[in-house]
């Protein structure tokens, strides 16, 4: 688990105290909602930069149920966000976090080499978490040991899924990913074994036509029942066809 420093002069700093006072809360309210912003940020934002966000996506990350503007604005006035080249960044983000995103992309790509295919080890042969080959989860007699066998298990599943939706999900809408609360129910869909491609495929085409239809959509909790029925409607076909090759 990642840990972030928090000195303990922030209490009795001049900018908590002025950023305390516009706000019209206390000193330890203001300490909370800092620090909620900075342990939300380490997973979603490596580069500090919040340009992207609307103010209240940041009001929302921070727990802030007053004015978006207002709280934007008095960050920026007291020196907790800055502004450089005309971009918004948490100040001395770098300086804080840094090691820590360097770490993460180096865990990262060891990962990445570590799911390339041994030379020794056959390429038809899928393996899962615990490199057992899934024609060996049986009792000898052919039948399966393991429940619900047929959803992925291999080291590469859930991660990859989830990161290759996160992925076109950014390039659809051009933000930085999903908000928290949006994840569990990317983690859901995938845990019920419906593939990212469908996903992708009910996001893309209901984005176009929200956008055609003059509208913007706001959260990937948007697609939640297109997803589900178009996972439904597959299923179905599935079965049928199973059936007509009996």
């Amino acid at each position: 688990m990642a840990w972030l420093e928090s000195h303990q002069g922030l209490g009795r700093h001049i900018k908590t105290k002025r950023l305390a006072r516009k706000l019209g809360i206390t000193v330890p309210a203001v300490i909370g909602h800092l620090h909620l912003l900075w342990w939300w940020a380490m997973d979603n934002l490596p580069d500090g930069c919040v340009s992207a966000l609307e103010p209240e996506d940041v009001a929302d990350e921070m727990m802030w149920t007053g004015d978006a503007n207002e709280l934007l604005n008095a960050l920026l006035d007291v020196g907790f966000i800055d502004e450089i080249d005309n971009q918004l960044f948490i100040h001395d983000w770098q300086d804080y976090i840094g090691k820590l995103v360097d770490k993460r992309k180096s865990d990262a790509e060891r990962k990445r080499m570590s799911r390339k295919p041994s030379k020794s080890r056959p390429k038809d042969v899928q393996r899962t978490s615990s490199g057992q080959s899934t024609d060996s989860l049986g009792d000898g007699a052919g039948n399966s040991t393991v429940q619900y066998s047929t959803l992925p298990n291999t080291i590469t599943t859930t991660a990859d899924e989830m990161e290759k939706i996160e992925k076109v999900y950014s390039q659809i809408h051009g933000c930085i990913g999903f908000k928290p609360k949006e994840w569990p129910l990317v983690t859901q869909f995938i845990n019920q074994g419906i593939k990212s491609d469908l996903i992708i495929e009910v996001m893309r085409e209901r984005h176009k036509k929200k956008l055609e239809e003059g509208g913007k959509v706001n959260s990937f909790s948007f697609y939640t029942n297109a997803i589900t029925e178009r996972a439904a409607q597959v299923g179905s076909q599935d079965r049928l066809d199973f059936i007509d090759d009996i």
